[in-house]
């Protein structure tokens, strides 16, 4: 019996050995670690320094969540404020950018929205058409003979977007149209009449050349049609032949101010309206008669430019301002250089201020100068030789400024012909007129102590040697008023 229940309890025990070794057997033992949760095992299987970890950030968790607010929040700012230009009102933006060309403008509307309209806001419209132009240096179409193929798709989306922004008013409205073209080009100055009408600019600025073409005439004539708002007109060419143009149009009427540059000017232009009139570099081949045509002109100014008629005829009602720089007489042939030519007159009522100026040598000498301003306070004089002046200041001491100045330098011919002598009696011949009231030999003891002459010696480039300058100065200032 013993035996039989030591052998029984051994085969349950092995049984039960073989249950638990077994693989892939089937056991009604209950496992205390099933009845735990997926949470507790979790736990179990996770170091102990993660659970005080986490205990302390889930502590912790509210201050934490502020500072990664504010984190958040000075982030925003910053990328807030990174683009401070965006950030400006958008007429400040658009008066930034109106520095670039209009294609550049019109680009930088893809930007972002808030850029997406700048191109309807900028009061500067700047456009350069010989951008448009390709193959400048080939001969496309033999028939017109003009190099290059113009992008016309191009300027008709500029002038589209021009269009709809001066008809349905959703921009501002341009201040200041800066246009440069080829007005030898037909292809080219067909687009750039329409930029000039479109935009209806108050301030127009236009840099004109001429297609290097042989068909082009002699005279290089253009006309340029101004829009009714136009007020202000620059006009320079950038063609050696300086070509002559035409103003007219709605707006020429009402035109206020012009600047010609390095053209020709063949006839006065129908200005009613103008107040100042600028010109360099110009060459005027008719009579130099202002009056007839700008009435109501009040400053004029010309320097560098060139006459080639003998009279010259000032005679403007409203003239303030009145300035002659190396306004040069043409002579009707070379052989008469030695000579004075040319009569200026003067006759400008309300004239404020006189500066006729003539570096040495370069202008030629006026045969007469006639000076009539009851009104005028400033008179300065530089160079300018001429052989008769008559200068009528009305009441004596009318002048209270300026300066009469002559240099010379001797009898050397490739400097200036005349000697000091001449433009001393010179000199005397204008400080009479400003003094009527004192008689002609006491008028040069009178100016005496306001005149002082200087003589130096200076580097002559076509020499190649030192020669002596004298420089004769008045000081109408001190001498006007000392004397009344």
């Amino acid at each position: 019996m013993v035996g039989l229940d030591a052998i029984h309890a051994g085969s349950l025990l092995g049984s039960e050995s073989r249950k638990q070794t077994t693989p892939g057997a089937r056991s009604h033992t209950v496992n205390p670690t099933l009845h735990k949760t997926s949470i507790e095992r979790n736990r179990e299987a996770v170091p102990l320094s993660f659970h005080t970890a986490h205990t302390a950030n889930s502590r912790l968790e509210p201050a934490g969540r502020k500072r990664n607010m504010a984190t958040r929040r000075k982030k925003k700012h910053q990328s807030a404020t990174a683009d401070r230009i965006t950030a400006l009102p958008l007429d400040l933006r658009a008066r930034i950018v109106s520095y670039l060309s209009f294609c550049e403008i019109v680009q930088l509307s893809a930007l972002s929205r808030s850029w997406r309209h700048i191109h309807h806001h900028v009061p500067v419209v700047d456009l350069n058409l010989g951008e448009f132009v390709a193959f400048k240096k080939h001969i496309i179409d033999e028939k017109l003979a003009i190099p290059g193929i113009v992008d016309d798709h191009r300027l008709l989306g500029i002038r589209v977007a021009l269009a709809h922004r001066a008809r349905e008013g959703i921009g501002s409205k341009v201040e200041t149209l800066r246009l440069a073209y080829s007005a030898g080009d037909p292809r080219v100055k067909r687009h750039a009449d329409r930029l000039i009408s479109l935009t209806d600019a108050p301030k127009i600025c236009l840099d004109v050349s001429f297609a290097a073409v042989d068909r082009l005439p002699k005279r290089l004539n253009w006309k340029v049609d101004l829009p009714p708002a136009a007020r202000h007109l620059k006009i320079r060419s950038l063609d050696f032949r300086k070509p002559t143009p035409t103003i007219a149009g709605p707006g020429a009427a009402a035109l206020r101010k012009l600047y010609l540059h390095d053209v020709t000017l063949r006839e006065w232009p129908l200005l009613p309206s103008l107040r100042s009139l600028r010109m360099s570099m110009v060459t005027v081949t008719t009579a130099f008669t202002p009056g007839a045509t700008c009435p109501l002109l009040e400053q004029l100014a010309f320097w560098d430019s060139t006459i080639k008629h003998p009279c010259v005829d000032i005679r403007l009602p409203h003239l303030k301002s009145l300035d002659m720089d190396d306004v040069d007489i043409e002579l009707p042939s070379a052989g008469d250089f030695l000579f004075p030519y040319g009569d200026v007159t003067v006759d400008a009522p309300e004239l404020e201020e006189l500066m006729v100026n003539c570096s040495t040598g370069c202008s030629v000498e006026y045969k007469s100068f006639t000076l009539r301003a009851p009104a005028m306070r400033y008179l300065h004089w530089f160079g300018q030789f001429a052989e008769l002046v008559h200068i009528d200041v009305g009441k004596p001491g009318s002048v209270s400024g300026g300066t009469i100045q002559f240099t010379s330098n001797g009898e050397l011919e490739e400097m200036s012909y005349r000697e000091m002598k001449d433009y001393r009696a010179q000199m005397m011949q204008m400080l009479h007129g400003l003094l009527p009231h004192l008689p002609p030999l006491i008028v040069a003891d009178t100016a005496q102590p306001y005149m002082t002459s200087k003589t130096r010696t200076v580097m002559d480039e076509d020499l190649e040697e030192m020669i002596p300058e004298e420089t004769l100065t008045c000081d109408l200032g001190g001498l006007i008023s000392r004397d009344v």
